[in-house]
């Protein structure tokens, strides 16, 4: 891979079809793909709910993963500006805990920090139609933000229910769609999931269709190897697309 000179893009959004889908190894493997590619990249989960308390602060484990993953370019509060102790959508967990949580405060957080940086990778909460604020949700975020979206979906049963109704919101309001990443969690698979990835391929027509495998927990506790898998094992190609050096989305 060149270097950030013929950098591209400057942002994409990590967005998953569900909660624990594998959003958070998926964005940390990209990220650390684009700085060992000379990308200047960040890496933001800008909301993270179910915070579990440490030294007496809420600590953001996703976002701490993503902040090591790009070699700390970001501190944890720049990481992870808004964080919740209860394990809900943003919004209900900001009104459970009595604060007033604001989608243009996202955004303008977002977007201050993206200026000094080649790419910023996004991680949403939850799926694309998670309330943030009101009637605004995930999808809005990433529609403000003007990133494509890459969607992270299981190879499970119901993926398919999941992953093309996230597919057509993300068409219905004209917004890019990178990929797809099926994220496999369990070493058991099921007689079907071997069809997943050709099956949903041909009915999302040209959005590009990756799979990455179960990791053992070793694996998914190291971004180095995360990295490594997926460069490994996703066309050359769509990751130079992903982390922005070529175009295609």
């Amino acid at each position: 891979m060149t270097s950030s000179q013929n950098h591209l893009r400057k942002g994409l959004f990590v967005a998953g079809t569900d909660t624990g889908v594998g959003k958070t190894v998926v964005a940390a493997g990209l990220v650390r793909l684009a700085r060992k590619a000379g990308i200047r990249a960040i890496a933001l989960k800008p909301i993270e709910t179910g915070c579990q308390v440490r030294s007496g602060v809420l600590f953001p484990e996703d976002g701490a993963f993503l902040v090591e993953a790009a070699e700390k370019r970001l501190t944890l509060d720049e990481c992870v500006p808004f964080r919740f102790s209860i394990p809900a959508s943003p919004a209900r967990a900001a009104a459970m805990e009595g604060r007033n949580l604001k989608m243009s405060d996202v955004v303008e957080h977002i977007s201050a920090l993206a200026e000094d940086a080649d790419l910023t990778v996004v991680e949403g909460a939850g799926g694309l139609m998670v309330p943030i604020q009101g009637r605004l949700m995930m999808i809005d975020l990433a529609e403000r933000l003007d990133y494509p979206i890459l969607l992270v979906a299981r190879t499970r049963l119901g993926t398919f229910n999941h992953t093309l109704l996230s597919v057509n919101a993300i068409r219905e309001r004209g917004m890019r769609i990178a990929g797809i990443v099926l994220s496999c969690s369990s070493p058991e698979t099921g007689p079907e999931e071997e069809f997943i990835p050709g099956d949903l391929a041909r009915l999302v027509g040209d959005v590009p269709v990756e799979v990455l495998p179960c990791l053992s927990p070793e694996v998914v506790r190291d971004v180095e190897r995360i990295a490594s898998t997926m460069a490994a094992i996703w066309p050359e190609r769509l990751v130079r697309q992903w982390i922005g050096l070529s175009e295609g989305v």
